[in-house]
């Protein structure tokens, strides 16, 4: 049993440097890309904001009623979930699951 053990943290041992290492590059891409994602996103909605602003209030009136506010939230955030995925695939850390066929 002992030895069972000892083989067990041997292979470990030699397995950590690579694991270590994967996840530290694929938290390091996967925060870079969330970043300049959150960047992009929150000038786009500042640009939204300012532009905004000059319309007329019958018009802010019907985009509000319409709930373009919550669209367009809802569009940026799912932009800034898929920055952050794409960036932690291209890193190799997060695969894709899919269904493969037998040989």
């Amino acid at each position: 049993m002992p030895y069972l053990i000892q083989a067990f943290f041997a292979g470990l041992a030699a397995l950590l440097p690579t694991l270590v290492s994967k996840v530290l590059v694929g938290l390091g891409f996967g925060y870079v890309t969330y970043e300049l994602g959150s960047f992009g996103i929150d000038y786009i909605y500042q640009q939204i904001a300012s532009n905004a602003a000059g319309l007329p209030i019958e018009i802010i009136a019907v985009l509000k009623y319409a709930q373009t506010d919550v669209a367009f939230g809802i569009m940026l955030g799912s932009y800034a979930a898929a920055l952050t995925i794409r960036g932690l695939t291209s890193a190799g850390s997060v695969t894709k699951l899919g269904v493969r066929s037998a040989p």
